[in-house]
């Protein structure tokens, strides 16, 4: 949608015309384009090193993309990607499996969830040490789940929709693989609370050319 523009003359307005105004509507774009701040919240046995996020500033070098290596734990998760949020000016959060989980939970932002955990209680099949399947900044090899973050994720399943407003609806968009039986269910619980969902090729884990023909396009296609 075009925006009309007006500017001030000797204290009065004079309407810009409407070809110009796209003009004006279409460098602002190129502008966000090539300013675009990323933040890409991973999977729960990821890191900085994911593959996805990798894709994505391959096929988006013009664009900055921040990928922390989160704790599963989300007492400190939490306050970690608040932490980066407050600190740079994101334009978009993409979040995959856990890390869709945890977007959705920033209201305000343009989110892409990609193939989310939206049934976190699944956690409880995890109880224990698990091994990471990239390295991480702190050179840890495992994570550990215990009662205590089941508890809390569940706690957070159970009111994870609270206060979603049409506003928040028209910022999320939500990428489903037609073969990701891990999350399967997620598809079907987004549409009963959001709108905007696209299925993709492939399974929980994206493929490059799944990164460059849909995910790519799915995060150019948020600032249009």
């Amino acid at each position: 949608m075009s925006i009309a523009y007006s500017v001030i003359i000797n204290k009065g307005f004079v309407q810009i015309p409407a070809f110009l105004s796209k003009c004006i509507n279409f460098v602002l774009y190129f502008i966000d384009y090539f300013t675009m701040v990323i933040l890409y919240l991973h999977g729960m046995a990821s890191s900085h090193e994911s593959f996805t996020a990798a894709c994505v500033q391959k096929y988006m070098p013009e664009a900055t993309v921040l990928v922390p290596d989160l704790s599963v734990d989300p007492e400190i998760a939490f306050p970690q990607i608040q932490k980066i949020l407050d600190e740079n000016k994101v334009d978009i959060i993409v979040g995959h499996s856990l890390g869709g989980f945890m977007a959705q939970k920033f209201r305000g932002y343009k989110k892409i969830l990609l193939n989310p955990s939206l049934g976190v209680t699944y956690f409880r099949f995890f109880k224990g040490d698990n091994k990471y399947k990239h390295n991480r900044y702190d050179g840890k090899q495992t994570w550990h789940i215990d009662d205590r973050i089941c508890k809390r994720y569940k706690e957070m399943e159970h009111v994870q929709y609270d206060g979603l407003t049409k506003e928040e609806d028209d910022l999320t968009l939500g990428m489903f693989g037609r073969w990701d039986f891990m999350t399967r269910m997620s598809s079907c619980w987004f549409l009963k609370h959001y709108s905007h969902r696209v299925m993709i090729p492939g399974g929980h884990f994206l493929k490059e050319e799944t990164v460059r023909d849909y995910l790519v396009p799915g995060i150019k296609s948020m600032f249009k």
